[in-house]
């Protein structure tokens, strides 16, 4: 793992959670979202993209980096209890980040996503949450995740395969050959697979594959949407290619991804 696959994960863990409190801000059963309802979907979201993130190689497979959760829940009416210990330290930084985005919330969103991260030389907290400040603002839920990971090396900007990432969101193969698109640039295709490689763990394009498949989780939670329908919005050439990527090559069976938005 480096800083670019947990810049990766952060950054898909967030869009989801966003999406998922626009679902929740958005259902008729708002009102009836309990903390330990949204704790426990939060808590699959957050899993079912590490879990991803081990399949395709850029975390350690045989680690747990889920570390623990928290639903913390007061009336504003009155004295709200004063945790102890670490869960002190999480609700503070919590709360302390949405009070920050407070004054440019509209007015008819409840549930926000919040994201918090702490490094140290040896280990990087992020805490994963989301806050319901409930209608007419009276009841105020924070439900937080921390996830844990050893210090990643050095970011993609202090190093020389930075150019890499440019390559990857400008290829598109429908255009034509990988080696067509790196001779339009005027590039080494050989010298592209050897730093792919070394950087990526893998060949450019199967590293391209493996961006196009995290989309992918997010709509199989969070929509309603058909395999076939999911294949297609995400630019594979159909379900079979799908499957194959996701059951054959990495071993992420598709029907072990819970439905959230179908069950909700």
């Amino acid at each position: 793992m480096n800083a670019y696959h947990l810049d990766l994960l952060q950054n898909h863990i967030k869009q989801a959670l966003e999406r998922y409190c626009i679902l929740c801000d958005a259902s008729t059963e708002r009102e009836y979202l309990t903390g330990k309802t949204v704790f426990l979907q939060t808590e699959t979201i957050i899993r079912q993209y590490l879990r991803l993130f081990q399949a395709l190689h850029f975390l350690d497979s045989g680690t747990d980096y889920y570390r623990e959760g928290y639903v913390y829940t007061y009336s504003k009416n009155e004295q709200p209890p004063i945790p102890a210990g670490e869960e002190a330290t999480i609700i503070r930084l919590i709360t302390e980040a949405y009070d920050r985005m407070v004054p440019s919330v509209p007015a008819d969103r409840f549930f926000l996503p919040v994201h918090v991260h702490q490094v140290s030389a040896w280990e990087m907290r992020i805490f994963l949450g989301v806050v319901n400040d409930g209608p007419e603002r009276r009841i105020f839920t924070l439900v937080a995740h921390t996830t844990l990971y050893p210090p990643p090396a050095a970011s993609v900007g202090n190093n020389r395969y930075g150019y890499l990432l440019k390559l990857i969101e400008a290829y598109d193969p429908d255009d034509g050959t990988l080696e067509t698109f790196l001779s339009s640039r005027s590039l080494s295709y050989r010298q592209i697979q050897k730093d792919s490689t070394a950087f990526f763990g893998t060949t450019f394009y199967r590293h391209y594959l493996k961006l196009r498949m995290i989309p992918v989780l997010e709509d199989l939670l969070l929509t309603t949407l058909t395999y076939k329908e999911i294949a297609y919005k995400n630019g594979f050439s159909g379900y079979s290619q799908l499957y194959k990527l996701f059951h054959t090559t990495y071993r992420f069976p598709l029907h072990h991804i819970p439905r959230i938005a179908q069950d909700t």
